[in-house]
């Protein structure tokens, strides 16, 4: 069986959404989406982020990353402050509710991240794996040129 380059882009666009998809699935119970999740993850790395340093991280759009942030303010999981040494920088900072949602998170998260791969075997796992990180590489490549 021949597998034509837009098969193959639909195939690995369809395993994309559906893994996003059984994600969501998992953080319903914690009322929080899978950008906000994304939020967490890179706000527990550090101390406080940059919005700019959110943005990239993320890899959102500047306007929706500044709408995630006031609704997850609102809801009481972040924080936000001005730089002292330069006002048009804002910090992110995680509250105590944000810590403890993502303690909480992440032992569901290493569950998901169990049961969606629990298809692969080691062999199978490290062989994707190094497809997937040479692919990342040559679509690198081809973006620059």
């Amino acid at each position: 069986m021949q597998i034509t380059a837009r098969e193959l882009y639909a195939l690995i666009r369809d395993v994309y959404h559906q893994l996003q998809n059984n994600l969501e699935n998992q953080l319903k119970q914690f009322d929080i989406s899978v950008v906000q999740f994304g939020v967490i993850q890179v706000l527990s790395e550090s101390e406080k982020t940059s919005m700019s340093e959110l943005k990239q991280k993320i890899g959102c759009a500047p306007s929706n990353v500044t709408t995630m942030v006031q609704r997850m303010k609102r809801d009481g999981f972040v924080t936000t402050t001005k730089n002292p040494s330069d006002q048009r920088e804002t910090f992110v900072y995680l509250t105590e509710k944000g810590k403890e949602t993502k303690e909480k998170v992440n032992v569901q998260y290493k569950a998901f991240l169990k049961e969606n791969f629990s298809y692969f075997g080691e062999e199978k796992f490290i062989t994707l794996s190094e497809i997937l990180e040479d692919y990342k590489l040559h679509l690198l490549n081809v973006e620059k040129k």
